[in-house]
């Protein structure tokens, strides 16, 4: 499932200010457990030693390959890195647990009776929202909310919290999943997470 010479690569980066962050490169040598990525941008820092995603284009599928860093060009462009395949490649579409970060894609959810509170970023088992109100961590509230044409409610519990400048604060929930209702959130979440992601994905492909 290893890439081959030619196809698009991107090297993931977690940003806490922009998510997600994938830097598009070329897989310019796939063999003998040894990759070589060159780029011609290089907008993040990467450290030697270091581990790292990439993701590629294999049979239709968007793959996901942890890697080691294991140098890196002194100069460029081109900047080249080789990196060292980590345990096995699985397709990105299945691999949902991260957080995807859907800030623009203004998705809003009702926590209790506040209405339209902008969803942050969203995961199979939570997600994040603004609120103007304060709710202590492990309060229960009820959530609902709408994707496309439904709307998915089910009970969250308040994980953390973090004020911002600007009076709001950003909330982390959990889904409580072991009810009815808590189901069918549990539904909406996983709907969300991976169409959401597959888009984003799939609009980074195919615009690089």
């Amino acid at each position: 499932m290893a890439p081959k010479e030619g196809d698009r690569a991107f090297l993931r980066f977690d940003s806490p200010a922009r998510g997600r962050v994938l830097e598009p490169g070329v897989v310019e040598g796939a063999g003998d457990g040894v990759w070589t990525l060159v780029f011609e941008t290089r907008h993040h820092a990467v450290e030697t030693g270091a581990q790292r995603v990439v993701y590629y284009n294999k049979a239709r599928d968007f793959i996901e390959q942890l890697v080691l860093i294991e140098s890196q060009s002194s100069g460029g462009p081109p900047y080249v890195l080789t990196v060292k395949p980590l345990g096995d490649a699985v397709s990105a579409n299945s691999r949902s647990e991260d957080r995807v970060v859907v800030g623009d894609c203004e998705l809003m959810a009702a926590l209790d009776d506040e209405p339209n509170c902008p969803i942050q970023d969203v995961s199979l088992s939570g997600l994040s929202v603004l609120s103007d109100r304060r709710h202590r961590i492990g309060r229960s509230l009820e959530v609902a909310i709408w994707y496309g044409d439904e709307e998915f409610v089910g009970e969250m519990e308040v994980q953390g919290a973090a004020a911002r400048a600007d009076g709001k604060t950003r909330y982390g929930l959990l889904g409580v999943f072991d009810t009815p209702q808590g189901r069918n959130l549990k539904n909406g979440l996983t709907k969300m997470t991976l169409e959401i992601q597959q888009q984003q994905l799939r609009r980074i492909s195919s615009s690089n």
